[in-house]
């Protein structure tokens, strides 16, 4: 388990730099900004030959996208109902729909039921969360941004955002056949994204947070690793599909905050503290439900 191992080493590192106080104050920023302009828009990039849309996509796209809006429809709701400030607002839509499908989702998938199940978690992944992320993600940092409401700013942010931009030559590059030697350079500068995010959550991860802030986080992370894997179970269960594939997109929806989002969020500075905590405590999270999950699709 390689990748939680650099999850783990990374926040620790984040930590342990916070607590020395070695780094300038403001690194936690500037190293999201560099998540944001240059690692997630190469790694986007770098994903392009995986974009193609068959058959086979299909149902995993649906539920994944399915599970996107459903959440944030949700998230918007309990949003209305607390009275949540705009900047929580903004975080729970980011983390809450956007799943860690990737770097945690995939490995956690093969372990828990095998290589043959790791093409169904990787379309869920990249035509459901990737695919969400740069476009979804984008439009929600616009709509949340400090700018008065406008259509036209709303429209500036969102084609002007580094990953959607990446996400369009994405899908020149996918229809072009370019040569999967020539996106090495941009699989290896996407290959920092997860330890450098890890790294400024780290720094910025404070394990108490206000009272407002932890009624939002266990809300939203309730959401994200119980209610929204129930829903998506109940609904498969309904069709006639594959077991193996089930099984992998109920995990998959089960997974915990993206770590893209957080750093969506907290480059943002858009509750910078709620983001850290939510990867933090999801990711501590999902060892527990991930397994639970399994076992009872097994069970019933």
């Amino acid at each position: 388990m390689t990748a939680f191992a650099v999850i783990a080493l990374c926040l620790l590192a984040g930590l342990a730099l916070a607590r020395a106080r070695v780094l300038p104050e403001k690194s936690a920023e500037t190293l999201n900004g560099y998540v944001i302009w240059v690692a997630l828009p190469a790694l986007i990039i770098a994903n392009a030959p995986q974009l193609s849309l068959n058959a086979d996509a299909l149902i995993p796209m649906a539920f994944a996208w399915g599970a996107v809006l459903t959440s944030a429809v949700l998230v918007w709701l309990l949003a209305q109902f607390f009275r949540w400030s705009k900047q929580t607002r903004c975080v729970l839509l980011l983390l809450v729909p956007l799943g860690n499908t990737s770097f945690v989702g995939i490995p956690l998938v093969s372990a828990l039921l095998g290589k043959e199940a790791v093409s169904y978690a990787i379309l869920y992944d990249q035509l459901g969360s990737f695919l969400a992320l740069a476009s979804y993600g984008a439009l929600v940092i616009a709509l949340n941004s400090e700018n008065s409401f406008s259509i036209k700013s709303v429209l500036v942010k969102l084609i002007t955002f580094p990953p959607f931009i990446a996400l369009i030559v994405a899908f020149v590059v996918s229809g072009l056949n370019v040569s999967s030697q020539l996106l090495l350079p941009f699989d290896a500068i996407g290959a920092t994204l997860v330890p450098v995010v890890m790294v400024a959550v780290g720094l910025q991860w404070q394990f108490r947070l206000p009272k407002q802030d932890v009624s939002a986080m266990t809300l939203g992370l309730g959401i994200k690793l119980i209610l929204m894997p129930a829903l998506v179970w109940m609904i498969l269960k309904s069709l006639t599909i594959e077991p193996l594939m089930l099984k992998a997109i109920v995990l998959e929806s089960a997974m915990a905050p993206m770590i893209s989002a957080a750093a969506l969020a907290i480059n943002q500075g858009q509750n910078p503290k709620l983001a850290g905590a939510m990867v933090g405590y999801g990711l501590l999270m999902v060892f527990l439900t991930v397994p639970l999950w399994l076992w009872l699709i097994q069970s019933v």
